[in-house]
């Protein structure tokens, strides 16, 4: 969508809404919040008023000086401008011919595969990370072991990323590589948190879903070699002010892989769907790609993509900030899963083709950024 008809809709959009961004006091300052959590949406409402909300995005004006806030509160909120915001349906443009050989490679998605994934991370028990001070033996570490057996398995080669002790074990990102043997490639890289808010046998959307399209898209393309190198994460603590993710932006630009980096995705919730919708989310700097990635959607989904902006409260975040294009890709927040951060976040009710489509729309980006050849 070209950046006059963006700032165009913005301002048709903000006017026609009671209480929008136009609507504020003289000076009035709007925030972005940075959780959906119900317990903090509950403290934040008690001390600001909501001036917009579409999808993922949310600002609010404060009814006290920002200096006044808990710093709990503090942490989750930053100001924005009306220029960077943008919660809608992507630019529709002319719909483009699918090709032969992405559609062979996203004929190789398997719901019921990507499905036992999700099953077998939800059945780790509690996936918290604060569950790593508690046991060796914990949730989490049990969906580590379990999601570096299966890149292993893949054939990739795989690293436990630790970056923080805990009192009885570490808390660790699981990294999947293959390089591709091209002389000076750029990289691809796919993240998805493996960790939950602690529930027992819970956190299946909110995102053992997540997680298991990380490890599908892996499967998949371990049959390909690829021109790009590929790197696969499945990153803890995202729950934990998404520690793990930009723990892992640290350690891949002190060895200096960060900047071979091209292209991340990131994928958070997504498998619960009541309206067709995929959700992509990114900054303003990176719209053009996201309009590119959301005409792949039309071409290779069912689904209907709807850009977000800006990012927050995801994986894809250090990404953004280190100034690589990434986007994460999620179910549409308008009609996101209910069960969101409770005990009820089972497998009931969650639909794989659903995730399989964004498995195969994250797919369709790879075969569109990266040369892909089938291993025979």
């Amino acid at each position: 969508m070209g950046m006059h008809r963006r700032l165009l809709l913005l301002i048709l959009f903000f006017t026609a809404l009671p209480g929008a961004l136009s609507a504020q006091p003289a000076g009035g300052a709007s925030y972005l919040l940075l959780s959906h959590d119900p317990a903090f949406l509950e403290e934040i409402g008690k001390v600001s008023t909501v001036v917009y909300s579409a999808g993922r995005t949310r600002l609010v004006e404060l009814k006290v000086a920002p200096g006044e806030l808990p710093a709990a509160l503090a942490s989750k909120i930053r100001p924005v401008s009306p220029a960077e915001i943008y919660n809608g349906p992507a630019a529709a443009g002319a719909l483009k011919a699918a090709e032969p050989a992405v559609l062979a490679v996203l004929a190789k998605v398997d719901a019921n595969r990507l499905m036992g994934y999700a099953e077998a991370i939800t059945m780790t028990g509690k996936r918290s990370a604060g569950q790593l001070d508690v046991s060796a033996a914990s949730g989490n570490r049990q969906a580590m072991d379990l999601i570096a057996k299966s890149f292993t398995a893949m054939g990739y080669a795989v690293e436990r990323q630790c970056y923080k002790d805990r009192k009885a074990d570490k808390e660790c990102n699981i990294v999947a590589r293959r390089k591709s043997g091209k002389a000076g490639a750029r990289a691809i890289l796919v993240i998805g948190h493996m960790d939950s808010v602690g529930h027992e046998n819970a956190g299946a959307d909110d995102n053992a879903s997540g997680s298991a399209g990380v490890l599908e898209m892996a499967k998949v393309l371990s049959g390909y070699k690829a021109d790009h190198d590929l790197i696969f994460v499945t990153a803890n603590g995202e729950e934990n002010g998404i520690t793990g993710s930009y723990a892992c932006v640290k350690k891949l630009k002190e060895t200096g892989e960060l900047s071979k980096v091209a292209w991340a995705i990131n994928m958070d919730m997504i498998s619960w769907n009541k309206d067709g919708i995929i959700e992509l989310e990114t900054n303003k700097e990176f719209s053009a790609h996201a309009d590119w990635v959301a005409a792949l959607a039309r071409t290779y989904t069912k689904q209907q993509p709807y850009i977000a902006m800006p990012a927050w409260g995801s994986d894809h975040v250090p990404f953004l900030e280190a100034g690589i294009p990434t986007y994460l890709s999620i179910e549409h927040w308008e009609n996101h899963n209910p069960c969101y951060h409770k005990a009820c976040d089972k497998l009931e009710g969650l639909r794989w083709d659903y995730a399989s489509d964004i498995v195969k729309l994250n797919l369709a980006v790879i075969a569109g950024k990266a040369g892909l050849t089938p291993i025979k």
